[in-house]
């Protein structure tokens, strides 16, 4: 059985199982199709697998940043209003952007609501009152990447310059770069602060390009269309799947299982790591040792 959809792999884990193949005949198939999704989902992000690395990479642009309206604030509070001396960019909302007051005041605020052309802005929290006049930077050190986002390959992302932009927990960039921000490019590095949104340790000063190669996560599988796994991945897929659904029928056969599947992710690591690098090595260099060297 070649194991290349997800119609092959439940096919061959409900006959392990001794139960019909056939759709819709044996009344464990919903189970099976339920042990083959954990198992998807465990065996997908087990590793940054070769075969799901995007291509093409993630890409996105900066924003430049705005320095020429002034701000006029009444009163300080949460969602308060915000007019402006004037249009900060045309066709352009500025909601989902910082504003920083008076160069390096140390405070900052989002704007919440804003509407293209128009001199009003909405802001989250502000602690004081500003007077009419009082000089401002626009500046965005936030951006949401691909849907799909998984791992970074790289541990960062590039710059278009060639620059690297180091990938930091979230806790290290605020100790190290705290709010509010400077502006400089490029940013030293970044941080996840969701799934798929991003926080640079600098906002940029232009508008730049910035390229990540990552790991996708695919969608979980149905039908016949090809598996997005690779054909070794394949046989590991279904013996997960097969440990799950023994232990839903307190089958004894589910630990020998569960061992086969995990044997298979470590060769399948061991493997993923040649592709990589290859076979060869330099003169006189050590041979590896262990499996994650």
């Amino acid at each position: 059985m070649p194991l290349d959809s997800q119609v092959d792999v439940r096919r061959a884990c409900l006959s392990r199982l001794e139960e019909e193949t056939g759709a819709g005949v044996s009344n464990w198939e919903a189970d099976v199709d339920e042990a083959l999704i954990q198992c998807w989902r465990d065996l997908t992000t087990r590793h940054p697998w070769l075969d799901l690395v995007k291509d093409p990479p993630g890409a996105f642009v900066t924003e430049d940043d705005i320095t020429a309206p002034t701000i006029t604030i009444a009163a300080a509070g949460t969602a308060v209003t915000g007019t402006l001396s004037a249009n900060p960019q045309s066709g352009r909302s500025m909601a989902g952007r910082k504003l920083r007051p008076g160069g390096n005041r140390a405070w900052l605020a989002r704007i919440t609501a804003h509407t293209a052309d128009t001199l009003t802005v909405t802001l989250d929290a502000v602690p004081e009152a500003l007077a009419a006049g009082t000089a401002l930077t626009i500046f965005q050190d936030e951006y949401t990447l691909a849907s799909d986002v998984g791992l970074f390959q790289d541990g960062g992302m590039w710059a278009q310059e060639g620059d690297f932009i180091e990938l930091w927990d979230e806790e290290r960039l605020r100790r190290e770069y705290p709010d509010p921000p400077s502006g400089a490019w490029p940013p030293t590095a970044f941080c996840r602060i969701g799934r798929r949104l991003i926080r640079l340790s600098h906002y940029p000063l232009a508008v730049k390009r910035v390229e990540y190669t990552y790991t996708y996560e695919p969608a979980d599988p149905s039908g016949t269309g090809a598996l997005a796994i690779p054909a070794y991945l394949r046989p590991v897929y279904l013996e997960g799947a097969l440990a799950i659904a023994y232990g839903f029928k307190n089958d004894g056969r589910a630990a020998q299982a569960l061992q086969r599947y995990e044997a298979g992710i470590e060769r399948a690591v061991a493997y993923e790591r040649r592709r990589r690098t290859g076979l060869g090595r330099l003169p006189h260099a050590a041979a590896p040792q262990g499996l994650y060297r």
